[in-house]
Protein backbone atom coordinates (compact mmCIF):
# COMPACT_ATOMS: atom_id res chain seq x y z
CA UNK A 1 0.00 0.00 0.00
CA UNK A 2 1.06 3.27 -1.23
CA UNK A 3 0.87 6.07 0.92
CA UNK A 4 1.67 10.06 0.98
CA UNK A 5 1.06 12.87 3.75
CA UNK A 6 1.04 15.91 3.00
CA UNK A 7 1.69 19.40 4.90
CA UNK A 8 0.47 21.80 2.10
CA UNK A 9 1.69 25.35 1.27
CA UNK A 10 4.05 27.33 -0.75
CA UNK A 11 6.59 25.03 0.55
CA UNK A 12 4.84 21.47 0.70
CA UNK A 13 6.30 18.97 3.42
CA UNK A 14 5.92 15.15 2.01
CA UNK A 15 6.50 11.69 3.41
CA UNK A 16 5.95 8.97 0.65
CA UNK A 17 5.25 5.75 2.35
CA UNK A 18 4.39 2.28 1.81
CA UNK A 19 2.97 -0.79 4.22
CA UNK A 20 4.68 -3.90 3.32
CA UNK A 21 3.98 -7.14 2.69
CA UNK A 22 4.98 -8.22 6.38
CA UNK A 23 2.53 -5.01 7.51
CA UNK A 24 5.45 -2.41 8.21
CA UNK A 25 5.71 0.95 7.54
CA UNK A 26 8.82 2.49 5.84
CA UNK A 27 8.44 6.10 5.15
CA UNK A 28 10.48 9.18 2.97
CA UNK A 29 9.88 13.02 4.30
CA UNK A 30 11.16 15.48 1.80
CA UNK A 31 9.78 18.92 1.60
CA UNK A 32 9.28 20.96 -2.16
CA UNK A 33 8.06 24.38 -3.61
CA UNK A 34 4.97 23.01 -5.74
CA UNK A 35 3.23 25.42 -8.10
CA UNK A 36 -0.03 23.06 -8.71
CA UNK A 37 0.27 21.15 -11.63
CA UNK A 38 3.71 20.09 -10.16
CA UNK A 39 1.63 18.77 -7.27
CA UNK A 40 -1.02 17.03 -9.42
CA UNK A 41 1.75 15.05 -11.16
CA UNK A 42 3.45 14.50 -7.97
CA UNK A 43 0.05 13.06 -7.21
CA UNK A 44 0.15 11.20 -10.47
CA UNK A 45 3.29 9.32 -10.81
CA UNK A 46 3.26 8.54 -7.22
CA UNK A 47 -0.09 6.49 -7.06
CA UNK A 48 -1.16 6.81 -3.59
CA UNK A 49 -3.92 4.42 -2.16
CA UNK A 50 -4.13 6.99 0.66
CA UNK A 51 -3.55 10.32 1.14
CA UNK A 52 -2.92 12.00 4.35
CA UNK A 53 -2.90 15.70 4.21
CA UNK A 54 -3.20 18.58 6.79
CA UNK A 55 -6.85 20.56 6.02
CA UNK A 56 -6.98 24.53 6.04
CA UNK A 57 -8.00 26.26 9.16
CA UNK A 58 -8.86 29.69 9.06
CA UNK A 59 -8.02 31.23 12.33
CA UNK A 60 -9.01 34.73 13.16
CA UNK A 61 -11.55 36.76 12.45
CA UNK A 62 -12.89 38.79 9.31
CA UNK A 63 -9.92 41.65 9.52
CA UNK A 64 -7.57 39.09 9.28
CA UNK A 65 -8.69 37.93 5.15
CA UNK A 66 -7.41 41.19 4.53
CA UNK A 67 -3.74 41.03 5.74
CA UNK A 68 -2.48 38.70 3.17
CA UNK A 69 -3.35 35.05 4.56
CA UNK A 70 -1.87 32.79 1.78
CA UNK A 71 -4.56 30.96 0.39
CA UNK A 72 -2.52 28.32 -1.52
CA UNK A 73 -2.87 25.20 0.70
CA UNK A 74 -6.80 25.66 -0.26
CA UNK A 75 -5.81 24.81 -3.99
CA UNK A 76 -3.64 21.80 -3.38
CA UNK A 77 -6.62 20.12 -1.31
CA UNK A 78 -8.63 20.78 -4.26
CA UNK A 79 -6.39 19.07 -6.02
CA UNK A 80 -6.17 15.74 -3.63
CA UNK A 81 -9.59 16.28 -3.78
CA UNK A 82 -9.76 15.77 -7.01
CA UNK A 83 -7.43 12.96 -7.43
CA UNK A 84 -9.32 10.90 -5.18
CA UNK A 85 -12.42 11.51 -7.21
CA UNK A 86 -11.41 10.50 -10.57
CA UNK A 87 -8.57 8.08 -9.85
CA UNK A 88 -9.07 5.18 -12.44
CA UNK A 89 -9.55 2.36 -9.78
CA UNK A 90 -11.15 4.13 -7.33
CA UNK A 91 -9.38 3.53 -4.24
CA UNK A 92 -7.56 5.99 -3.12
CA UNK A 93 -8.92 7.36 0.25
CA UNK A 94 -8.15 11.13 1.46
CA UNK A 95 -7.70 11.46 5.15
CA UNK A 96 -7.65 15.71 6.29
CA UNK A 97 -6.24 16.28 9.66
CA UNK A 98 -6.35 19.73 11.82
CA UNK A 99 -2.92 21.04 12.09
CA UNK A 100 -3.14 20.43 15.92
CA UNK A 101 -4.34 16.97 15.22
CA UNK A 102 -0.76 15.85 13.22
CA UNK A 103 1.45 17.71 16.01
CA UNK A 104 -0.74 17.17 19.31
CA UNK A 105 1.70 13.84 19.96
CA UNK A 106 4.60 13.42 17.80
CA UNK A 107 6.29 16.60 18.91
CA UNK A 108 9.87 17.35 17.50
CA UNK A 109 11.11 15.65 20.94
CA UNK A 110 8.96 12.61 20.41
CA UNK A 111 10.37 12.33 16.78
CA UNK A 112 13.90 12.59 17.77
CA UNK A 113 13.60 9.92 21.06
CA UNK A 114 12.73 7.72 18.47
CA UNK A 115 15.26 8.62 15.75
CA UNK A 116 12.73 9.78 13.25
CA UNK A 117 14.00 13.33 12.97
CA UNK A 118 15.56 14.93 10.21
CA UNK A 119 17.07 18.09 10.39
CA UNK A 120 16.57 20.60 7.59
CA UNK A 121 13.12 19.46 6.30
CA UNK A 122 10.89 21.50 8.61
CA UNK A 123 7.37 20.65 6.65
CA UNK A 124 8.35 17.18 5.88
CA UNK A 125 8.40 16.18 9.33
CA UNK A 126 5.00 17.97 9.85
CA UNK A 127 4.02 15.60 6.88
CA UNK A 128 5.51 12.68 8.82
CA UNK A 129 3.59 13.98 11.74
CA UNK A 130 0.22 14.05 10.21
CA UNK A 131 1.37 10.47 8.79
CA UNK A 132 1.97 8.84 12.32
CA UNK A 133 -0.91 10.52 13.29
CA UNK A 134 -3.07 8.59 10.87
CA UNK A 135 -1.19 5.71 11.72
CA UNK A 136 -0.85 5.36 15.26
CA UNK A 137 -4.32 7.07 16.39
CA UNK A 138 -6.36 6.98 12.91
CA UNK A 139 -8.10 4.44 10.34
CA UNK A 140 -4.23 3.20 9.02
CA UNK A 141 -4.08 1.31 12.12
CA UNK A 142 -6.19 -1.38 10.35
CA UNK A 143 -2.84 -1.30 7.89
CA UNK A 144 -0.06 -2.36 10.38
CA UNK A 145 -0.01 -5.08 12.64
CA UNK A 146 -2.43 -3.87 15.40
CA UNK A 147 -0.95 -1.04 17.78
CA UNK A 148 1.22 -3.35 19.94
CA UNK A 149 2.91 -4.04 16.46
CA UNK A 150 3.07 -0.73 15.65
CA UNK A 151 4.33 0.77 19.06
CA UNK A 152 7.02 -2.68 18.82
CA UNK A 153 8.22 -1.05 15.23
CA UNK A 154 8.60 2.40 16.87
CA UNK A 155 10.81 0.58 19.41
CA UNK A 156 12.64 -1.21 16.71
CA UNK A 157 13.29 2.12 14.84
CA UNK A 158 15.06 2.91 18.16
CA UNK A 159 16.98 0.08 18.61
CA UNK A 160 18.62 0.89 15.07
CA UNK A 161 18.57 4.47 15.07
Amino acid sequence: MKIIAIDPGVMTGYAYARITDARELEFYPFEMTDEVDDFWRRIIDFKPNVIVMEDFDFRGGHQRASTGINYFPIQLIGIARLYELIEPTGKTALYLQKAAQGKSYYSNQVLKERKLYKRGVPHGMDATRHLLQWITFGPGYQYIEGKQNFAKMLDRWDDDG
